[in-house]
This record gives C-alpha cells, sequence and structure tokens, in this order.
C-alpha cells in the first residue's frame, strides 16, 4: 500500500557555511538514493549556516512507508552526522491524506 507523506526537516547548529554545504551534498545523495529527490527541495542557508528540506511542491508517494521511514531517517541521518557531527536535526513527517 502506498501512502502520501511530506517530508519537512531542519538541520541546525552548524558549525560555518561550509559544514551548510557539506550538509546539502549529503543530504542530496540520500534524496536521490531513497529516490525522493524529484519530490523535495534542499535549501541551504550561510548566516546562520542551516539547511532545510522539504517536499514543499506535493507529497511523496512511498510504498511500505514504515520501513521505508525507519531506513531512510537512519541514512538521512548518517550521512548527515559524517559531516556535521554536532548538527541539531528536526525531522518531522505529515500526512495529508489525515487531514
Amino acid at each position: 500500500m502506498s501512502v502520501n507523506v511530506h517530508l519537512s526537516m531542519y538541520v541546525e547548529k552548524l558549525s560555518s557555511p561550509a559544514e551548510a554545504d557539506s550538509v546539502e551534498a549529503a543530504v542530496e545523495q540520500v534524496l536521490a538514493e531513497h529516490e525522493i529527490d524529484p519530490w523535495t527541495v534542499v535549501g541551504v542557508f550561510h548566516d546562520p549556516p542551516w539547511v532545510k528540506i522539504s517536499s514543499e511542491n506535493g507529497p511523496i508517494i512511498v510504498r511500505g512507508f514504515g520501513e521505508w521511514s525507519t531506513n531512510f531517517e537512519r541514512d538521512i541521518t548518517a550521512a548527515i552526522r559524517s559531516v556535521a557531527p554536532a548538527a541539531e536535526i528536526d525531522l518531522e513527517w505529515q500526512y495529508p491524506d489525515q487531514d
């Protein structure tokens, strides 16, 4: 069964603009690996340095969301921690079909 979800993610407490750029590259790789890059937007801000990831333009359609989301959250957290170990990560899912 497929489910429609919205992704909202903030990566804050980054040490520099260069670290924000590294987070962007790491996040974009994970989004591509999980095949959701066409549905997501990554915004990078330098003053102060932080990164926003979202599905602003419409929901992501996912089959087997429970297992998929566990794997995605593990992979994206590991990717961010590999380049920004002290980052504060806030990831939320919204379910537009339940509104």
